[in-house]
């Protein structure tokens, strides 16, 4: 009698739990209930469950494709507009019905109006903002906030989940040796170990990105800007660029030597390249994958996205072995590393030592 009493108990437990983590198998009746609760004009209710099955998987089309029109008949147009997108970028392009691209593109008209311009104007190309941003002195871009997919295959990178992130700014450049000798002649802050003779280094290698860089580094020099490291959200939000699901800056095709700076394992002495040696991105930014890792703000913690918030997130309190995050790639990295989904931990003292260094960063505000 005991020994099946302590069954029940534990069977009861592992039901508990995973219909506290939730549970996928849930998701087809969630979809029937609320679409006959949308027929019955229950739309509360039916926004409910279908933001429901959206938690226990980002990637389920028919309810984006159900919210995008709950959303439309509601006039709520920012968000019926970023549910089709997703809708589409979900769908293969031989099954999306062309009305959906139609009704997109009116929503993107209103967005537009309405001063929303970063939008798709026809979602059958490439994605880009209606007007390219222009950086400010700094090179700080605007960046309008949105949702998308974060996450990828790796464990470190899953559940794939749909995240907002809010308004920003980033510098559309990797901070360069000639910003960072500035900041290290304005301030006093120690000048990096491997810079020989200042006019040698500045005159030869002035605008490469500045590497041997701490995490401590970084964060300094940014707040000497009165700025910011970003946040790993925003930082794969700005490196796909737009799209929910992009696998690398430029899109999905496979990195080469026209896209970025990779798999350049002892070919020079001096492997960086200087910044904006490639196009931008669809928000003009530089770099986003390739010649260094770039930090940014948030712990690091293989296990975040488990349990992590799903808007605008800032990472954990704390970090796995004390490590943040960086972002990338780097000039000798293989094209997985260049995912806009890769993530990596290392202790904010980390440093690679001399010129073959790779460890750099760009700010946020």
């Amino acid at each position: 009698m005991l020994i099946c009493l302590l069954l029940i108990l534990a069977l009861t437990s592992l039901t508990n739990s995973a219909c506290a983590q939730g549970d996928r198998s849930e998701i087809p009746e969630r979809y029937d209930l609320a679409r006959m609760s949308l027929q019955d004009g229950k739309t509360d209710y039916a926004e409910q469950q279908f933001l429901k099955i959206l938690k226990l998987d980002p990637k389920h089309a028919p309810s984006h494709l159900s919210l995008g029109h709950l959303y439309h008949r509601q006039k709520r147009i920012a968000s019926a507009y970023r549910h089709f997108k997703t809708y589409l970028d979900l769908s293969p392009a031989t099954h999306t019905p062309v009305k959906i691209q139609t009704l997109l593109n009116t929503l993107a008209d209103s967005l537009k109006a309405s001063g929303k311009s970063w939008v798709v104007n026809d979602p059958s190309r490439p994605w880009g903002p209606a007007s390219v941003p222009e950086p400010d002195e700094l090179g700080f871009l605007a960046i309008q906030g949105g949702t998308f997919l974060m996450g990828g295959t790796f464990k470190n990178e899953t559940p794939v989940r749909l995240i907002s992130v809010a308004d920003f700014e980033l510098m559309d450049h990797e901070v360069t040796n000639v910003d960072f000798f500035s900041f290290t002649k304005a301030t006093g802050h120690p000048s990096l170990e491997h810079w020989r003779e200042d006019w040698f280094w500045m005159s030869q290698f002035g605008t490469h990105p500045a590497v041997n860089i701490t995490w401590h580094d970084a964060d300094t020099y940014c707040r000497w800007l009165d700025a910011r490291l970003p946040t790993e959200a925003e930082w794969e939000y700005a490196c796909r660029a737009g799209r929910t699901q992009a696998k690398y800056p430029w899109g999905d095709t496979s990195p080469d030597e026209t896209k970025a700076n990779f798999g350049r394992i002892l070919k020079t002495p001096y492997p960086t390249k200087p910044v904006k040696s490639y196009a931008p991105n669809a928000y003009n930014l530089y770099d986003m994958a390739g010649n260094v890792w770039e930090w940014c703000a948030d712990w690091y913690d293989p296990d975040y996205y488990k349990k992590g918030p799903t808007d605008n997130p800032k990472g954990p309190d704390k970090g796995f072995d004390f490590q943040h995050t960086r972002r990338g790639g780097q000039w000798q990295s293989s094209p997985h590393s260049l995912r806009c989904a890769r993530r990596y931990g290392d202790e904010p003292s980390a440093q690679d030592n001399g010129s073959m260094a790779y460890f750099g960063f760009r700010c946020a505000r």
